[in-house]
């Protein structure tokens, strides 16, 4: 029996869809906990957790946080995971193969990615800036002696209201620069 040009393309269309190339695997189940670990857990969940933790009521934050963690928070990572590796797609194709309304949903959470990413590089610049300038035999917010310093600024701590430390009066010039640079609000 013979096939015909139509029925060839079909049959070879078939074949194709059967075989998919192949993708790359993790080598130990290890790497991929440690990864999914490294995406999952930032930079502001190691800094500022126990201060909002202790801000928000110490243990008792503890009990809601835990809750919302096991009903929320890795029910829809581990959904996530599951339509990646299903699909086999990136954030905004693999959702929109699901549903095609969804398509959105993968485009914010990419957008939402570049956004984190330049705010965490803004991070981590200031504390290399910082770890640097620790470097020098004399640091800028060691003594009274710079040009943002103050007539009440001392070279030791006081007592007193009226005057404050040369590393106080750096680090409050930093900020109101930073903030005057960014047209941030106090």
């Amino acid at each position: 029996m013979e096939l015909g040009p139509k029925q060839a393309a079909v049959m070879s269309k078939e074949e194709g869809m059967d075989q998919q190339p192949s993708r790359p695997t993790w080598s130990r189940q290890i790497e991929f906990t440690l990864a999914g670990i490294g995406c999952a857990v930032g930079l502001g969940n190691v800094w500022r957790f126990p201060y909002l933790c202790y801000r928000s009521g110490g243990g008792a934050f503890l009990v809601p946080y835990l809750l919302m963690l096991v009903v929320l928070g890795i029910p829809l990572l581990y959904m996530e995971l599951s339509v990646g590796q299903y699909t086999r797609r990136g954030p905004v194709h693999a959702l929109a193969t699901v549903c095609p309304l969804l398509k959105g949903v993968g485009m914010a959470s990419v957008a939402i990615s570049f956004i984190m990413c330049t705010y965490y590089n803004i991070v981590i610049t200031w504390a290399l800036y910082y770890l640097f300038n620790s470097f020098q035999s004399l640091l800028p917010w060691q003594s009274c002696n710079n040009t943002w310093n103050t007539p009440n600024c001392t070279d030791h701590a006081t007592n007193s209201s009226y005057s404050s430390t040369a590393s106080q009066e750096f680090f409050k010039y930093v900020s109101v620069h930073v903030r005057r640079r960014h047209h941030w609000s106090p």
